[in-house]
């Protein structure tokens, strides 16, 4: 039962009403907007700003992949992709340095990208991990991953698989994970062993930047 106080005039309760129904719109349209951005539940954006991004690729039985990267912003100028391919065994068979201008988005096959050029025996894998470190240019205006680099944020970056399970067939985009910076001995291991494996004559190592489209 509405006790004496809470009597008011018709107005009044008319005048709650809509603050309340006005904070309810404005709660959901935030929240909407979280999403939209991509954010986790505790408010911290997915993209992140990390410079070690990495991820997985498989050609499996549907074929190719699509590896798209990304330089969102202008906050840190013109920024490479220090690209290093593994296979599935953890050895590092390709790498290659791709600038990455503000707001330009770079992307193509992942077996465009690993091209013929596989650094040691046994042929281009069909499963492997990618790893991309987010650099400024290091090379007068280019990019070197053979050299020794700024680690800088932030590029984006995304994996398409075309995927085979039974009889479904489709297509899933994935991010590459943010893991935020390499470790010290990661990092100069990365840069050395790209170096090995472009410097040793034999022509192989190298594979081939995404186009910008």
């Amino acid at each position: 039962m509405m006790r004496k106080s809470d009597r008011r005039p018709p107005w009044q309760w008319f005048g709650i009403i809509s603050l309340m129904f006005s904070a309810i719109l404005a709660g959901t349209a935030a929240h909407a907007a979280t999403l939209r951005r991509g954010s986790s539940a505790n408010g911290s954006a997915s993209g992140g700003t990390g410079t070690f991004l990495s991820g997985y690729f498989d050609f499996g039985p549907a074929g190719d992949n699509l590896l798209r990267l990304e330089n969102p912003t202008s906050a840190n100028g013109n920024l490479c992709a220090m690209i290093y391919v593994f296979n599935a065994s953890e050895s590092m068979g390709e790498c290659c340095g791709c600038l990455i201008t503000p707001n330009e988005l770079l992307q193509d096959s992942m077996k465009t990208v690993l091209g013929p050029g596989w650094g040691f025996s046994g042929g281009t894998p069909a499963t492997g991990v990618i790893q991309v470190i987010s650099a400024l240019p290091n090379n007068g205006r280019l990019c070197s991953p053979f050299q020794l680099y700024t680690p800088t944020p932030t590029l984006n970056g995304w994996i398409t698989h075309a995927q085979s399970v039974g009889t479904f067939t489709g297509l899933t985009e994935v991010s590459l994970v943010d893991n935020g910076s390499a470790d010290p001995a990661e990092a100069t291991s990365l840069i050395n062993v790209c170096g090995a494996i472009i410097g040793n004559g034999s022509g192989s190592g190298s594979c081939t930047c995404p186009r910008a489209e």
